[in-house]
């Protein structure tokens, strides 16, 4: 296997990692608003802490991802894959599958970002696997 489809998935999902992290900061993200709301309609907490510090926390987490992806690529996709996964369990349990597209009050739903999440946790898997396979041909710890 080439190095370039060695590497493709890696900086393919940097790149998405990137641009889901930098959401976190400027972009207009009702999720978080979500997971406060269902959090109070189900449990009673008023969890305000959410959002902006999930947000922040989530974001940076993405954003060092991505950074790891390119230096330390099993690393990177180690963490890629705990936060993927912890975007499909917040689906799974207080988001749903279809989610506002934005943060206004008649926004329409989509089930966009759930099949997003789905996708780039397959690619983390794959760029994982793909690290140790080049390691193991290398005869090199991880890096």
């Amino acid at each position: 296997m080439n190095q370039l489809a060695r590497s493709a998935p890696a900086y393919l999902l940097a790149a998405f990692l990137v641009f889901m992290g930098v959401q976190k900061f400027v972009g207009d993200v009702p999720i978080f608003k979500i997971i406060e709301a269902n959090v109070l309609a189900r449990t009673g907490l008023n969890i305000d802490l959410i959002d902006p510090a999930g947000r922040y926390m989530t974001g940076a987490l993405e954003l060092l991802a991505a950074i790891l992806l390119i230096l330390r690529r099993f690393w990177g996709a180690l963490l890629s894959t705990g936060v993927i996964a912890g975007a499909i369990l917040a689906h799974l349990t207080f988001l749903g599958i279809s989610t506002p597209m934005s943060s206004g009050t008649d926004a329409p739903e989509s089930p966009m970002l759930f099949i997003m999440a789905l996708i780039f946790f397959g690619i983390s898997i794959l760029v994982l696997w793909l690290a140790r396979l080049i390691a193991a041909e290398k005869s090199q710890p991880l890096s």
